[in-house]
């Protein structure tokens, strides 16, 4: 008879620096994520409005100026807004106004999908607020919090100053 042994598992060999290199990466992690969490933030909140075109007037909705100012800086990286006083359609090339009503309508399955994809794209930047949120709480409760809190002020302070020389 044929008797098979177990196998026995084999420690894994790690160098003594291995402890040291982890706890330098997360730290850094930690730093790097404090420094890009305002962008993380701005960009997946003005994605989520412009998503369903709260950024843009239509008939009957005039958007808030902030929000057309954020979709700019989103989209342009500028803060030259054109505001929009009147959402109707304005004269084309051969002097006529555009019909809204010129494009064929779309069939329901399409409709659904876009709205899909669009409450799809919402949950993405939902679940980047909260992860990012979260990777802040974690990084203040387990790095040095004066870092950190730099690190944070440093992600906020230099975009705008480069978005005010633009």
């Amino acid at each position: 008879m044929n008797q098979m042994s177990p196998i026995k598992p084999v420690p894994a060999r790690r160098g003594p620096g291995r402890a040291a290199v982890l706890m330098a990466a997360r730290m850094w992690h930690s730093y790097a994520g404090a420094f890009f969490a305002p962008a993380i933030l701005f960009f997946s909140m003005t994605g989520a409005f412009q998503t369903f075109n709260l950024h843009k007037p239509m008939p009957g909705y005039h958007p808030p100026a902030v929000l057309q100012a954020l979709a700019s800086m989103h989209k342009n990286q500028n803060l030259h807004v054109k505001y929009a006083d009147d959402a109707s359609p304005k004269a084309g090339k051969g002097g006529k106004a555009e019909k809204p009503d010129d494009t064929p309508a779309l069939p329901l399955s399409s409709v659904i999908a876009q709205w899909m994809l669009k409450v799809f794209a919402a949950l993405v930047s939902v679940g980047l607020i909260v992860t990012t949120a979260l990777g802040l709480y974690m990084s203040w409760q387990t790095s040095r919090r004066r870092t950190v809190l730099l690190c944070f002020a440093a992600g906020m302070v230099l975009p705008m100053l480069m978005m005010l020389a633009v």
